[in-house]
Order: structure tokens, then C-alpha cells, then sequence
């Protein structure tokens, strides 16, 4: 049994709780759906807060996790845990050049991550260039419900509202469409998913 729910809650985590959503539990949902082989390694192409690597971390993954800059390190180290940081390498990772080779990497996982990029596109050019044909890909962003609720949330703490991104959920879908044999859709209360295997040379 997987104890996410014991992952440290963030000031965030705990107004989302407050409105009746679960951000944690949406990443577990999106991960398990993706069906990831057991005792692999992964590749989280944005660390952030450490949602997506604290979670896998209890699943039992081997975590690779990739961030710009490590200025929420400390944020991520803290709800990761340290009882878990040990699943966990940290690399500093630019996602408009990412410093692997073609085909490289079996498992990867971007979930709210594309809304946050300058180029979109491209970023999603190298993740896909770098994805071995024989892995699995999970890529997810928010929703219209869950850009709305991102806005509410940084109006509160932050002042200013949520940056929705610069290619929609179509567009990806078009492209993971046109690179991968496979894709199955998720979509949970605040977010659209995809996961794609079988891409195509």
C-alpha cells in the first residue's frame, strides 16, 4: 500500500484541502494510471514543490528529478522527507536543451509543468527526443477548472494570478498524436493527462 497521504502538506496543499480538492491525490491517480514498470527508474522533468517525486518515491521508483535552478530544493527536500530523499537524484536541467541522448530515457513524467515554460513546444520536442520507444511518457497539465483554482490560489497568496501557459491541451494531444502509436487520456477533477508509449521513429 502506497502512504502518500502522509507526504507534508505545503500551505497550498492545505488551502486546495480547504476547497475540497487533492492535489496529491490527482498526481497519485495520474502516476498509477501511467502503469510505470516496477523498480525502474524515472525521469520528473520539473521538481517544483517535489509533488510528483514524493509520490513516486512511495511507490517505489528510483527518481531522476530536474528543475531549472534549485531554489524550491529545500521545498521539495522537506515534503520528499528524508526517509525518502535517498530514491532521489537531483540534476540541474534545462528542458529547451536537456543533456541526454536520443532515446534515452524509458520513463518519464511532466505533470503541471508546460504552462509554466517560455517555449512549450520545444521543451516538448526534447522530452519526446530523449524518450525511449520501449517507455512510457506521462505528461499532464491543468484544466479550465484547475487554471481557475490555480488563479484563486495565487490571488490569495501571492497577488497576482496563475500563468495558464502558451499551448493548449488540443495542440498536445496533437502532437503526442503524431509521435507516439499509443495514447491513453486521463482526466481527473483539475487535470488533463496523457499517457503515451510506442513512439514512433
Amino acid at each position: 500500500m502506497v502512504h502518500y497521504q502522509s507526504i507534508p502538506k505545503s500551505e497550498s496543499d492545505l488551502l486546495l484541502n480547504k476547497w475540497g480538492y487533492d492535489l496529491m491525490d490527482e498526481y497519485f491517480s495520474l502516476i498509477s494510471a501511467a502503469e510505470f514498470p516496477k523498480d525502474n527508474f524515472i525521469l520528473d522533468v520539473a521538481t517544483g514543490t517535489g509533488r510528483a517525486a514524493s509520490i513516486l518515491s512511495r511507490m517505489d521508483y528510483r527518481i531522476i528529478t530536474g528543475d531549472y535552478n534549485f531554489e524550491l530544493k529545500s521545498e521539495s527536500e522537506k515534503r520528499i522527507t528524508e526517509e525518502y530523499l535517498n530514491k532521489v537524484k537531483y540534476i540541474k536541467l534545462n528542458l529547451e536543451r536537456i543533456p541526454f541522448p536520443d532515446y534515452s530515457i524509458e520513463n518519464i513524467v511532466c505533470i503541471d509543468t508546460l504552462h509554466e515554460l517560455d517555449d512549450p513546444f520545444k521543451s516538448l520536442d526534447e522530452i519526446i527526443r530523449i524518450h525511449s520507444a520501449d517507455g512510457r511518457f506521462l505528461i499532464a497539465d491543468f484544466n479550465s477548472k484547475g487554471f481557475d483554482l490555480m488563479d484563486k490560489l495565487h490571488t490569495i497568496r501571492y497577488g497576482k494570478l496563475h500563468p495558464r501557459g502558451k499551448i493548449s491541451s488540443q495542440e498536445l494531444k496533437k502532437i503526442l498524436i503524431s509521435k507516439y502509436r499509443h495514447i491513453i487520456e486521463i482526466n481527473t477533477g483539475l487535470n488533463k493527462g496523457f499517457v503515451a508509449n510506442g513512439r514512433k521513429n
